[in-house]
């Protein structure tokens, strides 16, 4: 089986042409890279050898997830990379492993400052474009490696062991901009280029029910939302009415229970309030109003 594997391999170096690493390619080998931010926007540091840390940054922004990296709150099974350069790549390695493109050395430990080999930046990269471990290769790291190669992103010339550099990755990025996802007839690029097409919001029938208002003693306002089954990151306030110049006062403003109750207690039931009048606002999840009424 193995002598198959490696007539394959020679049969594929035979037909695609080498691709070999450098240890400090151009600027212009590279441009998109740079220019797209996969590899950071501070200094490039090329000659360095990748980490693992950097690895999973990387594959996160391969994946077009930076945006939910940054805003990221989400809990990680390794301890040790929080402990990493003061945690900057928590968000991208707990991403990164959801998105099964990258595992731990064990099930608590990541070891984000290890140098990572080539085989290494192949798979991660092929996991990207959509292949998948068991499926489309199986003995590690000799059917990777193959892979890689057929798919016109491995190197024949490589010493699939050796520690990659900055510089290394780079240029591989750039053939894997190129490189078609599984089963797809789009590059890399250009999903990555591609514009999201918004999502019509399912427009929800949200009312309220088993309101109460009260300013004789206290101020007190309770209701029920319905019309979801979540509003734990819902909104409700208690505002005045409107002046003439459209302005308004915001007396309170609470957060409904999951099953959309809430309780507004102890707001300005002056003369002058109470003179002025009261309305409510209830804004979804996206900070959009989507019911309001008079009280």
């Amino acid at each position: 089986m193995r002598n198959n594997k490696f007539i394959i391999l020679l049969c594929v170096f035979l037909l695609i042409p080498s691709f070999i690493l450098a240890e400090s390619p151009s600027l212009d080998k590279i441009s998109r890279v740079v220019k797209k931010g996969y590899m950071g926007q501070g200094s490039l540091d090329l000659d360095q050898n990748m980490n693992r840390g950097q690895l999973a940054t990387i594959a996160v922004r391969l994946l077009g997830l930076e945006e939910e990296a940054k805003n990221f709150k989400g809990s990680i099974p390794f301890k040790d990379v929080e402990k990493f350069q003061g945690g900057w790549a928590t968000p991208y390695v707990a991403i990164a492993y959801r998105e099964n493109i990258i595992q731990g050395i064990n099930p608590t430990t990541f070891d984000p400052q290890a140098q990572v080999s080539y085989i290494e930046i192949l798979t991660i990269f092929m996991r990207i474009l959509g292949y998948q471990d068991g499926i489309d290769f199986v003995d590690y790291p000799e059917d990777y490696y193959i892979k890689a190669v057929e798919l016109g992103l491995g190197n024949l010339y490589s010493d699939i062991d050796q520690k990659v550099t900055r510089g290394d990755v780079a240029l591989t990025i750039e053939q894997l901009l190129d490189l078609p996802l599984k089963d797809e007839d789009i590059t890399l690029l250009e999903k990555l280029d591609k514009k999201p097409t918004p999502v019509k919001r399912k427009k929800e029938n949200i009312r309220m029910t088993n309101k109460k208002f009260n300013t004789t003693i206290t101020g007190m306002f309770t209701g029920r939302l319905k019309g979801r089954e979540d509003f734990s990151k819902y909104k409700v306030q208690l505002v005045s009415k409107e002046n003439r110049q459209g302005k308004y006062e915001i007396y309170d403003e609470v957060t409904p229970e999951k099953d959309g109750v809430f309780k507004i207690w102890n707001f300005d039931i002056s003369w002058t309030a109470r003179y002025r009048g009261y309305r409510y606002k209830v804004y979804d999840d996206e900070n959009e109003l989507v019911l309001e009424g008079k009280l």
